[in-house]
C-alpha cells in the first residue's frame, strides 16, 4: 500500500516507535512530546509501531522498495539526488540496527544498489531505548533535544561497519552450543552477514551484556549487577586479532594517535597491510563507531560517527582490581591513558578464536566457530552505494 498519493510533493517523517524499548515510556514521549512537536511544525508523518523484536527488521525488508517508489513518485521534478527518506527512532540502538539491516538487505534483493537510484536515509534518534549510544555519543539527551535537532535540519554521516564470514553457513543471532567442533567448510570470499552501528564486542562486554538478560527486572542497572559479576568471575578470553592499516594508536604523551608502521603482511584477499597483531588473550575487546555506549560509559571517547575508521579498544590478560580502575576511568573517558589499555584506529580488524564463541552485535549475540574458517572481519563501509545513512546532528 503506497504511504502517500503521487500528487503529494511532501513525504512524511516515518517515526519507528518502539514501545518496549528502555523503560517503555516510548508511547508516552510519543503522544506528550513527538506528535505536538511535529504537527506544531506542520511536518506530516507515519507512525510504525513495532510489536516484537525484529518487527523493524522485517517491516524494511518487505517495503523499503515501496516506501522508495512512494518518494520518487512524490517528487514532481527531481533526480536521484533528491530521494531523501528520513526515519525517527524512538526506541534504542537496537531499532536502529534493525532498519539498517532491514533497508540494505531489501536494497540488495533489489538491486538498488547496483543502480543510479541511491536514496539518502536521514535518522533522527529519540533517547527511549536502553543504551542510547548513537544519542549519547551526539549529546542528544532526551526526546525534545532529538525533536529540536531534527528540526535544525544539520545531519552527519552515520558511517556503518559490515560483520563479514568466510563460512558458507550464514551467521544468526542464536545460543552458541556448549561445544561444536568445526566442521571442514571450504574458505570463500568474504561474505557480509550483517550490518552495525554502535558496537562489536568479545570477552567481558559480550559476556555482561549477555548474562544482563537475566537481570532484566533491575531496568538499566543489570548492566552494572552483570558487570561485577563476571569481573569477580573474570576470565580470559583467547583468541587473536589483527588489524589492517592504515592505524592509528593513541599516545598518552602526545594525548592523541599517532601512525603505526606497517608491516609487509596483508589480509588475505585484500589490500589493506597488516599493521598489528595481538595475540590474546582478551579480557576486553571493542570494535565500534561511537564514543559512548550509554551515559556515563564512555569506553572510546575520541569515535566519531562520521568519520571513515574503527574504534578499536583492547585489554589483555588483565586482573579484576586492573579491569575495575579502567571500566571506572571509562565513566570520563580517562582510562585511556592507563598503559594496558590499547586503543586503535583502524580501517579492518580480524578476529579468530581457538574455541567457538559469541559475539555481541548491536546488543544481539552471534556464535563464531573455531579456529580460521570461524574467522571474523570487521570493517568500516567505504562503498557509497552502502554508505546511505546519516543523523541529525
Amino acid at each position: 500500500m503506497s504511504l502517500l498519493p503521487t500528487s503529494v510533493s511532501s513525504f512524511p517523517l516515518l517515526v519507528v516507535l518502539n514501545p518496549h524499548a528502555g523503560k517503555k515510556q516510548g508511547q508516552q514521549q510519543f503522544s506528550t512530546i513527538v506528535k505536538p512537536a511535529l504537527d506544531k511544525a506542520e511536518r506530516p508523518f507515519r507512525l510504525i509501531e513495532t510489536t516484537a523484536k525484529g518487527h523493524a527488521l522485517t517491516y524494511f525488508k518487505e517495503n523499503t522498495q515501496q516506501i522508495l517508489s512512494d518518494l520518487a513518485q512524490s517528487l514532481a521534478t527531481g533526480t536521484s539526488k533528491d530521494l531523501v527518506l528520513r526515519i525517527m527512532v524512538l526506541g534504542g540502538d537496537g531499532t536502529v540496527h534493525e532498519i539498517v539491516n532491514g533497508i540494505l538487505g531489501a536494497l540488495k534483493r533489489l538491486d538498488f544498489l547496483q543502480s543510479d537510484l541511491q536514496p539518502k536515509i536521514e535518522f533522527s534518534v529519540a533517547p527511549t531505548g536502553t543504551g542510547n549510544s548513537i544519542a549519547t555519543s551526539l549529546g542528544i539527551s532526551c526526546v525534545q533535544d532529538a525533536i529540536d535537532r531534527y528540526l535544525s535540519g544539520n545531519t552527519q554521516a552515520l558511517r556503518i561497519m559490515t560483520v563479514s564470514t568466510r563460512d558458507e553457513r550464514p551467521l544468526s543471532a542464536t545460543s552458541v552450543p556448549a561445544s561444536s567442533p568445526p566442521s571442514p567448510v571450504p574458505f570463500q570470499e568474504w561474505n557480509v552477514q550483517l550490518y552495525t552501528v554502535v558496537v562489536n564486542s568479545f570477552g567481558l562486554h559480550a559476556a555482561t551484556v549477555y548474562e544482563a538478560e537475566g537481570f532484566r527486572s533491575l531496568g538499566n542497572d543489570r548492566f552494572k549487577v552483570s558487570a561485577l559479576k563476571n569481573i569477580a568471575l573474570l576470565q580470559q578470553y583467547p583468541a587473536k586479532l589483527d588489524l589492517y592499516g592504515p592505524i592509528q594508536r593513541y599516545d598518552s604523551a602526545l594525548r592523541g594517535f599517532a601512525a603505526v608502521p606497517t608491516t609487509n603482511a596483508t589480509s588475505p584477499d585484500e589490500e589493506n597491510t597488516l599493521s598489528l597483531h595481538l595475540p590474546g588473550p582478551f579480557t576486553y575487546l571493542l570494535i565500534t563507531k561511537q564514543a559512548s555506549l550509554e551515559p556515563g560509559f564512555t569506553p572510546t571517547p575520541l569515535a566519531r560517527a562520521s568519520d571513515e575508521w574503527l574504534d578499536v579498544l583492547a585489554v589483555q590478560n588483565t586482573g579484576r582490581l586492573a579491569m575495575l580502575k579502567i571500566l571506572g576511568g571509562a565513566k570520563s573517558g580517562t582510562h585511556i591513558e592507563d598503559a594496558r589499555v590499547q586503543y586503535f584506529k583502524a580501517k579492518a580488524v580480524e578476529l579468530e578464536t581457538p574455541q567457538s564463541g559469541r559475539l555481541c552485535v548491536d546488543g544481539e549475540f552471534l556464535p563464531i566457530g573455531a579456529g580460521s574458517h570461524g574467522r571474523v572481519r570487521f570493517e568500516i563501509v567505504s562503498d557509497p552505494r552502502v554508505q546511505l545513512f546519516h543523523v541529525f546532528s
